[in-house]
């Protein structure tokens, strides 16, 4: 049990966009600067680090180590599936403190993907340069599946998240007898309720960019019934948080945010994004992995404030509303248009804008944003947050509270 065991004490970014002159490392060396800043410690004294495996997270620890003149690290861990692997990521952090394998742990995540790799595409490297893509740096032009299992989704069309999760949005409309013009309702709402929340976070890529229900109906469908404004930005940035013990977090800052608990799962055939999942292709997160995530916090679903919850595609967000137990299998489209995720909800959802507006890292953002809250330092706050879901797909999340 890690529960309070292990807290959050500084967080850092970099700026988001479209693309950043700075390479991934660079990126990468800046956002742990401003982490470690943050929690009023010498990273020199860093001596752990946790991140995603390549090909998703392409800085590798030596690459710091070396840039950011750590003397040592004791400790270091890589979790696969990318953003299947948040709650991974931090479980290893706050373990490797509350063990004593390390002190001060850097969890990290960069991406450059202007230089070559956008997530998402389907395409090779040679297609992309004569579609006018332009040529990559790297071989991570190509995102190469790590499970055998996509050979037999790419010759049916399964060939991006877009894609997959598009399907599942139609079954899950068949399944629960949505009408179209029901779909496009709920989908939208959530669309367009994170943009709002990033018109009001400096850091969002879409600040200055309204959405409004002409502008998202009229968009053009991506993957039916996904429209452009339904899936994730592709961007440049980095972003980066330190773990230490309960006990050294309070001695650097009056608010710490506390790690109750963190959670993954991997069951045959679920992995990559659970392309072949049982439950009809409906269960974004397993219900007993939900069940171990609030059992081992110490809370219940009443007692969550906010909730930062991956958002791929904004079907992601509807699901998870679900899959978390906020809303019963099959309602949470309804709990979308009858209370929204706005904040004045029960349940503000994405408050920073989420991947659809702030930026894409994978969820790591969500962290970022999820501490703000729980400071109360966020630009969209919502008064009172004490307890904080971030959350992913495939059964990856944490639980923080103040």
């Amino acid at each position: 049990m890690i529960r309070k065991a292990a807290a959050i004490a500084g967080i850092g970014q970099t700026a988001y966009a479209k693309a950043l002159p700075p390479a991934a490392w660079e990126l990468a060396v800046e956002a742990v600067l401003a982490a470690c800043a943050d929690a009023g410690v010498d990273v020199a004294d860093v001596d752990g680090m946790c991140r995603f495996t390549a090909p998703f997270e392409t800085v590798s620890e030596a690459m710091l180590v070396r840039a950011l003149g750590i003397r040592e690290l004791s400790f270091f861990a890589q979790a696969p599936h990318g953003g299947e692997a948040l709650g991974a990521v931090v479980a290893h952090a706050a373990a490797a403190v509350s063990a004593g394998l390390a002190n001060v742990v850097v969890v990290y995540r960069a991406l450059s993907q202007s230089r070559g790799g956008r997530f998402g595409r389907a395409d090779r490297r040679d297609r992309a340069d004569r579609a006018g893509g332009g040529a990559a740096d790297s071989a991570a032009d190509i995102v190469v599946p790590e499970q055998d299992n996509l050979s037999f989704a790419w010759p049916y069309g399964l060939m991006s998240p877009g894609q997959l999760f598009a399907l599942w949005a139609r079954r899950y409309a068949t399944v629960h007898g949505l009408t179209d013009e029901d779909l496009t309702r709920t989908l939208g709402t959530i669309a367009i309720t994170q943009r709002q929340y990033a018109n009001s976070n400096p850091a969002a890529m879409m600040r200055d960019r309204k959405l409004d229900w002409e502008t998202y109906q009229n968009a053009r469908m991506i993957s039916e019934p996904l429209r452009l404004f339904d899936l994730c930005l592709e961007n440049d940035g980095a972003c980066a948080f330190v773990v230490t013990s309960a006990e050294r977090a309070r001695a650097l800052r009056d608010d710490p945010v506390y790690v109750l608990s963190a959670t993954q799962t991997l069951s045959p055939y679920r992995e990559p994004m659970g392309i072949y999942t049982g439950g009809e292709m409906l269960e974004l997160f397993p219900a007993a992995a939900a069940d171990r995530l609030f059992g081992q916090a110490g809370v219940s679903r009443k007692d969550i404030d906010v909730a930062e919850l991956y958002d791929a595609t904004s079907y992601m967000t509807l699901r998870s509303l679900e899959s978390y137990g906020f809303a019963a299998d099959g309602a949470g489209w309804r709990y979308v248009l009858d209370h929204g995720t706005g904040p004045d909800s029960p349940l503000p959802v994405n408050t920073h804008g989420g991947h659809l507006s702030e930026a894409y890292l994978h969820g790591m953002n969500g962290i970022l944003e999820a501490v703000r809250q729980l400071r109360g330092t966020a630009c969209n706050q919502v008064a009172g947050a004490e307890v904080a879901l971030v959350g992913a797909p495939a059964g990856s999340a944490t639980i923080l509270a103040r």
